[in-house]
């Protein structure tokens, strides 16, 4: 299961179960543009500069049988920049909405990104973002709907450009664990479908600039920047000493967090991180508008998780989900179109 995000993608147990979403954080304003370019910006260039565009994917499907319409999904978005921000500066990142790459399942709709900046709630666009070059790094700063706050920074590196030849079932082991059930499911890939020439991907470490500090429905579905709340007419002291809050299968408490004043807002921190996650992330919650709200915090450097993926339990049809993955991973436009092409469903 995965958020779609076309800067970094990262899972996490959420509220009701097996959720999927990504969190980024606000940050300054990059350094001075370098004087040439460098390996990972040359990779970086090589998916994104117009015409190329870097596509990423958002899909829940299952481990085993077919794809349920309605419930599992698999959609594409695509990513591109003008110019190169070497010559011309900081380029608005241009991103597409997204489309549904299988015949038989509809395109689901999810939850936008929203932080916590400023002592508001802020949701991000999603299609409006700024790229620049720091040092020999890549930076991406994601923008709010207003197209000028910004509300998540990362810093991308370690690029490589692997190309794909062969059955499409039979990719390099990074590129399947990271497409997790896509692969692990036998059923959803044809097994003589090929990759097609020019198909090949781009891997990269996405690390955190700036404190990020989400904020989520803790139940239902909304879009806005009213989340639906914890809570409504309270605080988080009210409710830590009426014993605490529930989530991720733990109960919050002072005795495993703190309270303090964050940017103005009185906000809750878990003392250990999320458990059974790709990106470390500490539980959250926010007083706000007489409500207290549901979130999460990524610290500045921290990397972001990839997807986990199965591991075959010896012996059993069962599985276990392996959380080690710390890279991200974009097609090109060829390698999207052999992707498509095998799914069959």
């Amino acid at each position: 299961m995965k958020k779609f995000d076309t800067r970094h993608w990262c899972l996490w147990v959420g509220v009701a179960g097996l959720l999927a979403g990504c969190s980024g954080g606000g940050g300054g304003t990059a350094s001075s543009t370098p004087a040439s370019l460098s390996a990972d910006q040359r990779a970086s260039e090589q998916f994104l500069l117009a015409p190329n565009a870097s596509f990423s994917l958002h899909w829940q499907l299952p481990f085993a049988g077919a794809p349920v319409n309605g419930t599992d999904f698999i959609s594409q978005a695509h990513a591109t920049m003008a110019a190169s921000p070497l010559t011309a500066g900081p380029q608005k990142l241009m991103e597409s909405a997204p489309v549904s790459i299988a015949s038989t399942l509809a395109l689901r709709a999810g939850s936008p990104a929203r932080f916590v900046v400023g002592g508001k709630i802020l949701v991000e666009s999603g299609a409006l973002g700024n790229i620049s070059y720091q040092g020999s790094g890549v930076r991406v700063d994601e923008l709010a709907v207003d197209g000028v706050t910004v509300v998540d920074s990362q810093l991308r590196s370690n690029y490589s450009v692997v190309g794909l030849s062969g059955t499409v079932a039979s990719a390099p082991v990074e590129f399947a664990q990271f497409f997790n059930s896509l692969y692990f499911n036998p059923t959803l890939l044809k097994a003589s479908a090929t990759w097609s020439a020019g198909a090949a991907y781009v891997k990269y470490t996405a690390t955190q600039i700036g404190d990020a500090y989400t904020v989520m429905d803790f139940a239902g579905t909304t879009t806005g920047n009213a989340p639906a709340p914890v809570a409504t007419g309270t605080t988080i002291a009210a409710l830590m000493a009426a014993g605490g809050i529930a989530a991720d299968g733990t109960t919050y408490t002072l005795g495993n967090g703190s309270e303090s004043n964050i940017g103005g807002v009185n906000t809750y921190v878990a003392t250990n991180p999320v458990p059974n996650l790709t990106t470390t992330v500490f539980r959250t919650f926010y007083e706000l508008n007489g409500n207290v709200y549901i979130g999460e915090l990524i610290r500045s450097g921290t990397v972001a998780g990839g997807n986990p993926f199965a591991v075959a339990a010896p012996g059993s049809p069962g599985f276990t989900l392996n959380f080690t993955q710390q890279f991200q991973i974009r097609l090109n436009a060829a390698a999207l179109a052999s992707l498509q092409a095998a799914l069959t469903f």
